[in-house]
């Protein structure tokens, strides 16, 4: 995270956003105190409250961040791989369009970003605000209808309304798997240790797996 110098208001206001987004990441939102945001941006008591009226000011702000900042990389990642499979006249590959998605929650260098959004993504879909909800339109919706387009050229003999549907059914799974990655995750004890959501590599191959295995399945019209 940046460290910013500047002593004006708009400076320290983002430097209690980014030591939010490194603690909330990586401690959790409720395991963080107002005490511990304003020691770590090295900012008076008080700031927080000044800047965003309460702490739960503070984790809306956050979430609006977090979620630019994870939706330019990954719609930058998207155009990239959309143009190269334009430039080489084909569709774009499947495996190609769900890695630069699911990059965000399972990268090795994003992980606590990407287990902050998720859970901040989940507390949303739980109790909903006008302003949450005007952050999925503004930051999460435009994306949305570019990956439904490009998984519907990914995947051709499918109808692309289909994608409507399976985009809404993939980033439940990813949510949702991303919110219990601890040490001592449920995968664990459930498998009797054959098993860890904890461990980067197999986390993302079986999800993986499970995503485009439903992503490029046959339709078949209930009832034929």
């Amino acid at each position: 995270m940046t460290r910013i110098s500047s002593t004006t208001d708009g400076a320290v206001r983002m430097r209690i956003v980014e030591s939010a987004l490194l603690l909330f990441s990586r401690d959790g939102i409720d395991n963080v105190s107002v005490r511990d945001l304003t020691a770590h941006a090295d900012v008076n008591l008080s700031a927080v409250n000044y800047h965003f009226g309460s702490k739960e000011g503070l984790a809306k702000v956050v979430f609006e961040e977090l979620s630019k900042r994870v939706n330019h990389r990954r719609l930058d990642d998207l155009d990239a791989l959309l143009r190269k499979a334009t430039e080489e006249r084909r569709s774009p590959r499947l495996e190609d369009v769900v890695e630069s998605f699911i990059r965000p929650y399972v990268g090795t260098d994003d992980f606590d970003e990407g287990l902050l959004l998720a859970r901040l993504i989940l507390q949303h879909r739980a109790s909903p605000t006008d302003l949450t909800s005007q952050l999925m339109r503004k930051h999460f919706d435009p994306m949305a209808k570019k990956y439904i387009a490009a998984l519907a050229a990914a995947c051709p003999d499918v109808p692309e309304v289909e994608f409507f549907w399976r985009y809404t059914f993939m980033t439940g799974a990813v949510v949702m798997a991303m919110t219990d990655r601890q040490k001592k995750n449920r995968l664990v004890k459930l498998s009797g240790g054959a098993v860890d959501a904890s461990n980067t590599d197999a986390f993302r191959t079986a999800l993986m797996r499970f995503l485009c295995g439903g992503l490029r399945a046959e339709f078949v019209p209930l009832g034929s």
